[in-house]
């Protein structure tokens, strides 16, 4: 590949969040676009999406996986696809464009971000207004992958936790026509890189984004097994504080493809907002092949829902001993 698009990894003097945006090389790194979807002419419906574009670098050998989902809640139904490949120059053509021709594209511009997706089950063609802008994680941006100890178990992470959405799904009905709906809603798109070890159940997490409806976002990023807790509070104007010192208890373990999970949360989060939260998944997650995602409703002590919150498990938090198997990862689906 060609590294008139990439750029060299830098953790304590990194550069600014559009420096930051192309790929980088010889670490792993993804652009991961997660948000709630509803039709304009029927706002009860409610609709969920990820993007996810993981450069990684297993073995010293660098591939690209493109991974899309998405759920109807009002139907059940949920789709997911993987394609991956070890060509890479064809995905990143400039500075601004990020592709996997011929199923997504996701283009910088300088007003917003634009997203358009097209597989056999939906299309998207999306429209990620900047909002509040971007924060950085962690101290300064470098987040500890779990083990504080292994200098290499280190990623830089920046996020736009509060994008204003909009655009058109296209889904087919019940009798394979194709019907496009006006739809409006949020995203959070996640910047991540480092030379962390991608398949080392050491460096698994749990991560939440919780998303209230005041505008304002906390990003916890958890490591139970060490046990090792990172997070960001971002307030209305897009202020910043850490949040390390919160606590959550899973309701429950479920076993999904040989895995258990934790599913249904009571969130501690001393000094932040109300302070105490069930984190309540809205219908059963899914397994992505490596790791279970889920939409979840944020209720507060007065039973009131007051936000969102993509919820995402990896394997090695819950599983101690299991690897995520390379085969997997690059499977087809």
């Amino acid at each position: 590949m060609s590294k008139r698009y990439t750029i060299p990894y830098r953790e304590r003097d990194h550069g600014d969040f559009n420096a930051e945006w192309p790929p980088h090389r010889k670490v792993s790194g993804w652009w991961y676009v997660t948000g709630y979807l509803t039709e304009q002419e029927h706002p009860e419906r409610l609709y969920s999406y990820q993007y996810t574009l993981l450069r990684a670098r297993i073995y010293g050998v660098a591939a690209t996986v493109l991974q899309l989902a998405f759920t109807d809640f009002t139907t059940g139904q949920h789709f997911f696809k993987q394609r991956f490949s070890f060509r890479e120059r064809k995905f990143y053509t400039d500075e601004n464009s990020i592709q996997f021709p011929p199923l997504a594209h996701l283009q910088r511009n300088a007003e917003d971000i634009s997203l358009t997706v097209k597989t056999d089950q939906y299309s998207l063609n999306l429209n990620l207004d900047y909002g509040k802008g971007a924060t950085w994680h962690g101290d300064d941006g470098v987040l500890v992958m779990g083990v504080p100890d292994d200098p290499v178990q280190r990623t830089v992470y920046y996020s736009y936790t509060n994008m204003p959405t909009a655009g058109e799904v296209v889904l087919q009905d019940s009798a394979g026509e194709k019907i496009a709906l006006k739809v409006t809603g949020k995203s959070w798109l996640d910047r991540q890189w480092g030379p962390y070890r991608l398949v080392e159940p050491a460096t698994h997490w749990e991560w939440f984004s919780l998303r209230f409806f005041d505008d304002e976002e906390v990003m916890l990023f958890a490591f139970p097994q060490h046990p090792y807790y990172d997070g960001t509070y971002i307030d209305k104007a897009g202020g910043r504080q850490l949040v390390r010192n919160y606590q959550y208890i899973p309701k429950e373990l479920i076993e999904v493809d040989g895995f258990v999970f934790s599913k249904g949360w009571d969130l501690v989060l001393p000094g932040i907002k109300e302070e105490r939260y069930q984190i309540r998944p809205i219908m059963d997650g899914q397994m992505n092949l490596a790791y279970f995602e889920l939409l979840a409703e944020i209720i507060n002590p007065r039973s009131e829902r007051v936000g969102y919150c993509f919820v995402e498990l990896l394997p090695g938090v819950r599983n101690p001993g299991k690897n995520i198997s390379i085969k997997k990862l690059f499977k087809r689906v």
